[in-house]
């Protein structure tokens, strides 16, 4: 007799554990972790275990974790989704953030004039190097004259950002 196949439940339904009022990152952590086979502490404070969306024998290839907003990060090695390894364990990838974790918006972190210059540095003598290449006559393989135009690109956004703050 074949057993009957769980299926995963929609976002919100009352069987998920996100359901839960008084839900919260580590409730969320232990909830994923049960359902888990062979979860095993890192040295990171993160844990890896055996995928269950896949047949993962010869070593653990999913690695879980808590993000920044309190939510549960999962990633497989192997390349399964999110959505395939939450429907494994009868889960669905909402009950991976708690009732209290929200997007905030996060203020920009711009570059510092000395690390604008180090990377300006760094294309210049691309530049030269290229340049010099030419002067000899060696044609530049396709990859280099990529990575020219781009340079030539971040000079000039370099360059406009340098004018806002005339």
């Amino acid at each position: 007799m074949q057993e009957p196949t769980k299926k995963p439940h929609p976002a919100g339904v009352a069987a998920g554990i996100n359901s839960h009022s008084n839900y919260s990152t580590h409730d969320a952590l232990n909830e994923v972790t049960s359902r888990l086979k062979g979860v095993i502490n890192r040295h990171n404070g993160g844990m890896l275990a055996f995928c269950p969306s896949h047949d993962d024998r010869k070593g653990r290839s999913l690695a879980i974790g808590t993000g920044r907003q309190g939510q549960i990060l999962l990633k497989c090695f192997a390349g399964c989704s999110i959505h395939e390894i939450t429907a494994a364990i009868d889960l669905n990838p909402a009950d991976l953030f708690s009732r209290e974790s929200r997007y905030e918006l996060q203020s920009r972190s711009y570059f510092n004039e000395w690390q604008i210059l180090a990377a300006l540095q760094h294309d210049a003598l691309v530049v030269l190097l290229a340049a010099r290449a030419m002067l000899t006559g060696r044609a530049l393989p396709e990859s280099d004259v990529t990575f020219l135009s781009q340079a030539v690109l971040r000079i000039n956004e370099a360059a406009s950002y340098s004018r806002r703050f005339q």
